[in-house]
């Protein structure tokens, strides 16, 4: 394991923060050409997903390091310099961080419903966390952001694409390196999510355009926009939410089917975790009560076959000792000794 040996550890960990620091600059310099709406020097950043999905792969500091030195390398090569924007470097690398503490839970892979949902979520919660940092630096030493004009111009884009960015692409980072497991609960979570973004935003889009033309400025106009975004970013939470308890309601009895099958086959027949299933009306609960039969069935009948296979083993320790005994007693220095015997009786 990479833990075994600390020095060769240290070496691939510096490795990966030093490449996707690159990357994470580098998309950062040709995503600065695609500016948002009134944004002077907000973009699109669809990269913003690769600090996110470095935290929960390597640990928050990976994530951090990724964010922040990566946001540095893209402002420098931009032509912003290193420091002018320096909040922002932080807020980038806590963006990194705050995903990558799910590791701190147990969830290295995202395997289930619950998993699935907290992915997401701290996804959602990084670029609050980034963003409000950025703002309330702003605020109280930079002064950058002339309030509340800045609203439309920095503070809605930045934490609108972050979120939709994060929410869209981390899943699919995580699927290609196989960090996201194709279960029936995860392929439920990113179909019923895929079907989620596909609403949202149709439903966005098709908003805005129908007051489109009904908004005297442009102002208004853009307002409206990051409006209808961030009622998105809303109803993503409220249905990730409302989703990963439908999910999870659909897939459990399956989840627990499955495992029941496993402990069948280890040969652990007390299915009583399945009486919660067997009660269904439905063909799940048909399928578990067929199941707890089968496995008390199949239990009974190991049970019968041991206890005949130990009376069947007494039976052959007896005739073998009896076969050894007769062995014993046939011998000529037996017979001879029995006629020893009955002499000395004699005398």
């Amino acid at each position: 394991m990479e833990t075994d040996n600390p020095n060769k550890f240290l070496q691939r960990f510096l490795i990966r923060t030093l490449i996707g620091s690159l990357i994470y600059g580098l998309l950062n310099v040709v995503s600065n050409q695609l500016l948002l709406p009134t944004a002077p020097v907000i973009s699109l950043r669809p990269q913003i997903a690769l600090p996110m999905f470095m935290g929960i792969m390597y640990g928050p500091l990976a994530g951090f390091i990724t964010g922040f030195a990566g946001n540095i390398l893209g402002d420098l090569l931009s032509g912003y310099g290193m420091f002018k924007f320096w909040n922002w470097h932080i807020a980038n690398g806590l963006m990194g961080i705050v995903p990558g503490l799910i590791r701190y839970i147990g969830i290295t892979k995202i395997r289930s419903v619950l998993d699935f949902g907290v992915m997401e979520l701290t996804v959602v919660l990084a670029s609050t966390v980034g963003v409000g940092f950025a703002v309330v630096t702003d605020m109280l030493w930079i002064h950058h952001m002339k309030f509340p004009g800045t609203l439309d111009s920095w503070i809605l884009p930045a934490f609108i694409t972050d979120t939709i960015n994060g929410f869209i692409l981390v899943p699919v980072l995580l699927l290609i390196w196989r960090r996201l497991v194709i279960t029936l609960e995860t392929r439920t979570m990113l179909m019923i999510t895929s079907l989620l973004m596909l609403a949202v935003l149709s439903t966005s889009i098709t908003i805005t355009w129908s007051v489109w033309d009904d908004l005297i400025s442009r102002e208004s106009m853009v307002r409206s926009f990051y409006f209808a975004g961030i009622v998105s970013v809303i109803i993503l939470v409220l249905g990730l939410t409302a989703s990963a308890l439908l999910a999870r309601r659909v897939t459990k009895p399956v989840v627990q089917l499955t495992k029941a099958a496993a402990s069948v086959e280890k040969g652990d027949y007390n299915l009583e975790k399945l009486d919660n299933v067997s009660i269904r009306s439905d063909e799940l609960g048909q399928l578990a009560r067929v199941l707890q039969k089968m496995a008390k069935e199949v239990g009974g009948r190991e049970q019968e076959l041991k206890q005949q296979v130990q009376e069947l083993r007494i039976e052959i320790d007896g005739a073998r000792q009896a076969e050894e005994v007769a062995e014993i007693v046939e011998t000529d220095y037996f017979q001879q000794l029995r006629k020893k015997a009955k002499e000395f009786r004699k005398d």
